[in-house]
C-alpha cells in the first residue's frame, strides 16, 4: 500500500468499512468513561502514523524484524500508549491486507507480542468481524485490469456488478434492508443475463435465430405503417413471441436497447432478403443496421 498524509478523516473512512470500524473504536478510547488513559491525539493522526508503518513494514523483506525499531521510532513522536493505539490499528490494517509479502504473518505475531493488551484488546473483536472490505480491490486499476482480461462482455459485466455491489455493501456497513436490496439487484441483473445467454438455436439446426425472426417481423410492421412508430414496443414484442414461440423477456430486452445482428447471422439474412425479392417484398435485412 502507498502512503500519501491525509487531512480529513473522510479520506480514510469514507467508502472504507475496515476504518469506519477501526475509527470507532478510536472515537470511544477518547471517551473518559474508559478505565484507561483517554487518546488525546486526533484519530487522523493515528491512521497517518498507522498507515506509514503498514508501507514501512511492507516495504521489508523481513518487516518482522523493524517492529521494534519502528516501535522506538514512533515513540519520539508518540506517548507511549499512543504508540501501543498505532501499532493495534497497524496490525489490523494489515491483518485485513493482501499484501504480497509473504512475511507479513511473522510481522503480526510480532507486533501481538509487543504491544500492550490493555489497548489491544480493544482492536480485537475487529478481527473476528466478517468484513467485506476484506475481499475488495484496493484501486480501480486493479478492477480494470482484472475486468479486462475477461474476453466475454456478459462476463465482464457481471464482474463489475459484483464488485459495484460489494463496494455498495461496505458503505451500507449495517444498513441490512439495503444490503438485501443490493442482492436482489444483483440477482435480478443475472437472470437478465442468462436470459439473454440462452442458445437461440434449437431443435432443427437450421431454425432461424430469434433476433433475425424479431427483425423479420418488425420490417414487416414498418411496411403495413404498424411498426414501433405507431405501436408501443411492448405490443410489437408480445405479437413476435406469440409467432415465434420464443422468450417474451429475451425480444424484449433485445428490442429496448436495440437489435443487433452480426456475421453469426448472416446465412439468416441472405436466406429472408431472397424470400423478400422472391415475393416481389421490398423489404431488405442489412446486419449492419441496428433494429
Amino acid at each position: 500500500m502507498k502512503f500519501t498524509k491525509k487531512y480529513d478523516i473522510d479520506e480514510y473512512i469514507e467508502n472504507n468499512e475496515l476504518n469506519s470500524r477501526i475509527y470507532k473504536v478510536l472515537l470511544s478510547l477518547q471517551n473518559n468513561d474508559i478505565d484507561i488513559i483517554p487518546l488525546r491525539r486526533n484519530p487522523i493522526e493515528i491512521f497517518n502514523q498507522a498507515y506509514y508503518l503498514c508501507e514501512s513494514f511492507e516495504k521489508e523483506k523481513h518487516p518482522e524484524t523493524k517492529v521494534q525499531s519502528l516501535i522506538s521510532k514512533t515513540q519520539e513522536l508518540f506517548l507511549d500508549y499512543e504508540t501501543a493505539i498505532v501499532f493495534a490499528c497497524v496490525y489490523v490494517i494489515l491483518y485485513f491486507s493482501d499484501s504480497p509479502n509473504s512475511h507479513i504473518d511473522f510481522c503480526l505475531h510480532k507486533i501481538k507480542s509487543v504491544v500492550d493488551p490493555l489497548y489491544f484488546q480493544y482492536f480485537e473483536p475487529l478481527l473476528k468481524e466478517e468484513l467485506s472490505i476484506q475481499s475488495l480491490p484496493k484501486s480501480f486499476n486493479q478492477i480494470k485490469k482484472q475486468a479486462d482480461e475477461i474476453s466475454d462482455l456478459n462476463t465482464r459485466e457481471m464482474f463489475y456488478a459484483d464488485i459495484l455491489t460489494r463496494f455498495k455493501q461496505a458503505k451500507a456497513k449495517g444498513n441490512i434492508m439495503q444490503q438485501i436490496e443490493d442482492e436482489l439487484a444483483l440477482i435480478q441483473r443475472e437472470k437478465n443475463l442468462s436470459v439473454n445467454n440462452v442458445v437461440e438455436i434449437d431443435g432443427d439446426k437450421n431454425t432461424s435465430t430469434t433476433k433475425v425472426r424479431s427483425v423479420v417481423i418488425m420490417e414487416m410492421l414498418r411496411k403495413m405503417q404498424s411498426g414501433k412508430a405507431y405501436n408501443d414496443l411492448t405490443k410489437i414484442c408480445k405479437l413476435i413471441a406469440f409467432l415465434t414461440g420464443r422468450n417474451y423477456d429475451k425480444i424484449y430486452n433485445e428490442a429496448q436497447k436495440g437489435i443487433t445482428l452480426t456475421n453469426y447471422h448472416s446465412k439468416e439474412i441472405s436466406e429472408i432478403n431472397k424470400i423478400f425479392s422472391d415475393l416481389n417484398i421490398s423489404i431488405s435485412i442489412d446486419k449492419d443496421k441496428q433494429y
